[in-house]
């Protein structure tokens, strides 16, 4: 697993406020959240910057909380309206590794990564973030894609 650090801009993005239990569950609510936001998207006439994320302000060990999203323009994120709103993935320095395979296993790469972080004595920061590559329903599970990063501190 390559893992690197990069140098972002602000990315703004649009996304609805989800949560459930950890297990099958985020499944459904990782849909429901990102059928919220791509309906208001298609509503409003956005062009979608990136494929779905998912973003994690805060690591909860009792409840998942995230939100799930899609990147935008600065302009369509001012549309962001009711339960849609907007917001800005940090600009700086991050940590990026890709994971491949199931979204089951995803804790794996995520825990190599702050491994990683931890041993090279760089400062974590929230949020984190997930950018999924390509789409689970024409891709075999073992060949899904999912771009991760960290925020430093």
């Amino acid at each position: 697993m390559s893992i690197t650090r990069e140098t972002l801009t602000g990315q703004p993005y649009l996304y609805v406020d989800k949560e459930c239990p950890y297990g099958p569950e985020i499944a459904d609510a990782m849909g429901a959240g990102f059928g919220e936001v791509f309906g208001f998207v298609g509503q409003h006439g956005i062009t979608p910057q990136s494929m779905p994320i998912t973003v994690y302000m805060a690591m909860d060990p009792s409840m998942l909380r995230f939100r799930a999203g899609v990147m935008v323009s600065a302009e369509d994120a001012a549309k962001a309206s009711g339960d849609v709103k907007a917001d800005v993935l940090p600009e700086g320095d991050v940590m990026k590794t890709t994971h491949t395979g199931p979204y089951t296993s995803l804790n794996e790469t995520h825990q190599a990564l702050w491994s990683h972080m931890e041993a090279e004595g760089i400062p974590a920061a929230m949020p984190v973030w997930e950018v999924y590559i390509n789409d689970p329903g024409e891709t075999p599970e073992a060949d899904l894609k999912t771009d991760v990063f960290r925020a430093i501190a």
